[in-house]
């Protein structure tokens, strides 16, 4: 296993749906401009690794530093909130802690609906975006090549993402649970982001549902995925006048700000209907939780909804967990195996070195064929020898470290003059 210093380099931080409420967690939110200033000062300051996950459910950094004082308050400056509300609502993981965070993460176990896998994508954009700055070295990299191929076994050989559970699942299970019928309902999604995209189409392909209406700022892109699902687009020039007359509403505009407000409701209105607000930070005004006819839904609330499919996945934990484990364990082997990677350089280059110090001292008795022959033996002996050693120095090195001191004095590696 690694050891102290080694170790305790990996850090995570953040906020996420277990420990903050919805309106804590909008508030931990970056701008691209606080994003790029974030990783400015990270490389400014020297540290080796350092990605931003920024989802609905959390926002956190990954890091390999030192200084958890100074993550943390380029963490709170870059979120724009304040020292008292990261300490009473964050969390911090040091050293292995945070490799297990971030391998259950990755695999759906931290995510608000058990085994939902797109975690992975949010992970990935951070890291494209750190490499962009030079800010993935090469130990982060080589995790990240442990967690995916993590990713990919849990994906194929467990049942853990199985089945429509996500968010956008629980949106439309809420509403099958609410209305019993809904082919004379007006459903209205304004905003296709991932989540309410999903949701949409989950009903369209499932359900018999009444009257649906795409509307999104950019209106080509709301008219496109219209014609695909053969439902009606509408510009935002017309939201007051949707908003007023659909039954069931999915707002998912992935605007910083809200983009449903108590003044779009008149207030003689008396058409009820039901708002789900997919969107962190919200998108929907929180006024309107007052309004006499408006059911607002926030995406707490829908983490409650379970069906089967949840229980299937929870049946699967066990196994994720041992492929996490396995997957782990190579990474922490590969970290103490590089710590003797220079010795078996050393150890390589004495060899190679003997080799052909011997052959030019012999080659006087050879024909140029004969030596050319001589070469490719002895290249092919000396390996052999050479990868059973190695073999052998790697195996008692993952027990005791002692076989570092016995090969440099056997070979007299630590002199270089002697590795030539």
């Amino acid at each position: 296993m690694l050891d102290q210093e080694e170790n305790t380099r990996f850090i995570s931080l953040g906020i996420s749906h277990w420990k903050s409420p919805l309106k804590i967690r909008e508030k931990f939110s970056f701008s691209s401009e606080r994003l790029d200033w974030m990783h400015k000062e990270a490389k400014a300051q020297g540290v080796s690794s350092f990605f931003v996950i920024d989802t609905c459910n959390r926002t956190q950094v990954f890091a390999r530093f030192h200084d958890i004082e100074f993550l943390k308050e380029i963490f709170i400056k870059g979120t724009e909130t304040c020292p008292t509300l990261f300490n009473h609502y964050g969390f911090v993981h040091e050293g292995k802690r945070a490799v297990d965070h971030l391998f259950a993460l990755c695999m759906g176990l931290d995510s608000m609906i058990l085994g939902d896998l797109q975690i992975i994508n949010q992970v990935k954009t951070g890291i494209k975006y750190s490499t962009a700055y030079q800010l993935v070295d090469n130990v982060t990299h080589r995790l990240m090549q442990y967690v995916l191929q993590c990713y990919k076994s849990v994906s194929t050989d467990t049942d853990i993402s199985n089945g429509p559970a996500s968010i956008a699942h629980a949106a439309v299970l809420y509403i099958k649970q609410r209305f019993n019928n809904l082919e004379d309902k007006k459903i209205l999604l304004y905003g296709l982001g991932e989540m309410g995209d999903t949701a949409v189409k989950n009903l369209i392909e499932n359900y018999r549902v009444g009257e649906v209406t795409l509307m999104n700022r950019t209106f080509e892109k709301a008219e496109k995925l219209a014609k695909e699902l053969n439902v009606l687009a509408c510009p935002v020039e017309c939201l007051k006048e949707k908003l007023q007359s659909s039954d069931i509403i999915i707002v998912a505009t992935g605007a910083d700000t809200y983009t449903v407000k108590e003044s779009h409701f008149d207030e003689v209105d008396t058409h009820q209907r039901v708002i789900l607000d997919l969107a962190v930070p919200r998108n929907v005004d929180i006024a309107l939780e007052n309004h006499p006819t408006v059911d607002l839904v926030e995406m707490d609330e829908l983490q409650k909804i379970q069906d089967q499919t949840l229980d299937l996945r929870r049946k699967n934990i066990p196994k994720v967990k041992t492929i996490i484990n396995l997957h782990e364990m190579e990474f922490y082997d590969w970290m103490k195996m590089r710590e003797i990677f220079p010795l078996i350089g050393n150890f390589r280059k004495k060899m190679e070195n003997l080799r052909t110090s011997e052959l030019e001292k012999q080659k006087f008795k050879f024909t140029e064929n004969e030596l050319e022959k001589a070469d490719v033996f002895s290249k092919f002996v000396m390996n052999k020898v050479m990868n059973q050693t190695i073999e052998y120095i790697k195996n008692r090195y993952r027990k005791n470290d002692d076989i570092i001191e016995i090969v440099n004095e056997m070979f007299q590696l630590k002199d270089p003059n002697k590795i030539q």
